[in-house]
């Protein structure tokens, strides 16, 4: 089977169409937050933040990224195994990336363990108070989204670039009613 790699955007609209993804995306993960869909919303975050940590990585590698490559990898490639190491340099981003990795440990216990009795002592817990007990998990990923997305976007802004992600497609609240285009015009 052949590697597949994340491609780097800003050609053929690629940009725009994730840019718009996430907008959807993010939206979704907010509307399951409020609807108490926590797993759905964990799992979304999941995948807009392997995107945005594997778009700084491929940035300060210069080499392109492994789809198959999970999140825990991309950290462990952006900050070493124990905090030290990884090619990312800036302590901004390595606080925020460290953050995200303890944030994995409990996407990590939600995602895998939700449904698994373990031991006879946790074996009464009511199932729908288990799924009640992710909200934090949730909505903390959301913050360290929007953390490191705000990092991302001021770094590329004084490098006189964009991230995929601008204008706010993590904060809805700010968006204006145009599309993306319509900002860079």
């Amino acid at each position: 089977m052949q590697k597949q790699y994340r491609d780097v955007g800003g050609h053929g609209g690629l940009g725009n169409r994730r840019y718009e993804r996430y907008c959807g995306a993010f939206d979704r993960v907010q509307h399951c937050v409020e609807a108490g869909y926590f797993l759905e919303a964990i799992a979304i975050l999941d995948s807009l933040i392997w995107d945005r940590l594997s778009s700084r990585l491929g940035y300060l590698s210069g080499k392109l990224i492994d789809v198959d490559k999970n999140l825990g990898t991309i950290c462990s490639q952006l900050v070493g195994d124990h905090g030290e190491g990884g090619c990312e340099h800036d302590s901004g981003f390595r606080d925020a990336v460290s953050t995200i990795r303890k944030w994995l440990e409990r996407r990590n216990t939600a995602v895998h363990a939700t449904a698994k009795v373990f031991r006879d002592d946790t074996s009464q817990e009511d199932f729908s108070a288990i799924l009640k007990s992710h909200k934090q998990t949730a909505q903390d990923g959301i913050r360290c989204l929007q953390s490191f997305d705000s990092l991302d976007t001021q770094s590329r802004q004084r490098a006189d670039r964009v991230p995929a992600s601008f204008p706010n497609a993590f904060f809805p609240e700010r968006r204006a009613g145009g599309s993306r285009l319509s900002v860079w015009r």
